[in-house]
């Protein structure tokens, strides 16, 4: 298998808990691309674990959508699929805009603090032209929101809805900083607003953030990477 070096485990970390967590993390980032074959064998003598927690971890990801068994073949790193990308931004958009009034009532100097040090950093990120480091902070920032908001369970449940969404996200790094600039200045409107307490139009503001940057790469997304997408 010709992959970057994996991880070691984290401490107190078992063989499928480890096995997930590095098969999620390749594939979220694209460098298990949809449509790659996961071959047991490969993945067991690559990953220093046996069988068993890698078939626990590929079951685990069949469930979250990410991997699709083939009778008679090699499971699959599941194709984007754009129906579940639109059902992905439809729940984070409506979360959001709960998570933000919520935010703006119980935000407090420190959440600000830490929402202010990522901004900057997403900057740092676009002048050096580190994108997947801008993309982490991205997802950062949301985060930060609904910890704001005091509302972790939330995040953690969103985000096993729009892996589709955010593979996409994911691969519209991979067209430039042109197209990340837009979204780090609506995230500097977005901390304004909560600094000053203001939640007006911040609905159709935050379907803007989620949905326009997306949608606008999209069809050059599926010229350039084809296979990349269910059809």
């Amino acid at each position: 298998m010709d992959q970057a070096p994996f991880p070691a485990k984290a401490p107190g970390e078992n063989a499928r808990e480890y096995a997930y967590r590095v098969l999620y993390n390749r594939i979220m980032t694209l460098d298990f691309p949809p449509g790659m074959l996961l071959v047991d064998a490969e993945l067991s003598q690559a990953l220093r674990v046996s069988r068993t927690p890698i078939r626990e971890a590929i079951v685990s990801l069949v469930e979250s959508k990410l991997v699709t068994v083939q009778p008679q073949r090699s499971s699959m790193v599941s194709r984007i699929d754009l129906d579940a990308v639109e059902e992905g931004v439809f729940l984070r958009y409506h979360a959001e805009c709960a998570i933000f009034r919520e935010a703006v009532k119980k935000a407090d100097g420190q959440d600000i603090a830490r929402l202010r040090a990522n901004i900057e950093q997403q900057k740092l990120c676009l002048q050096t032209g580190d994108l997947d480091g801008y993309m982490e902070l991205d997802n950062a920032f949301h985060k930060l929101l609904y910890f704001a908001a005091r509302k972790p369970w939330t995040w953690a449940t969103v985000m096993r809805i729009v892996t589709h969404h955010d593979r996409v996200r994911r691969l519209q790094v991979r067209l430039g900083t042109e197209q990340l600039w837009p979204a780090h200045e609506e995230h500097c409107e977005l901390l304004r607003a909560l600094v000053t307490r203001s939640e007006q139009d911040m609905d159709a503001f935050l379907h803007e953030h989620l949905t326009a940057g997306y949608r606008g790469a999209l069809p050059e997304l599926m010229q350039r990477y084809p296979d990349y997408f269910a059809v």
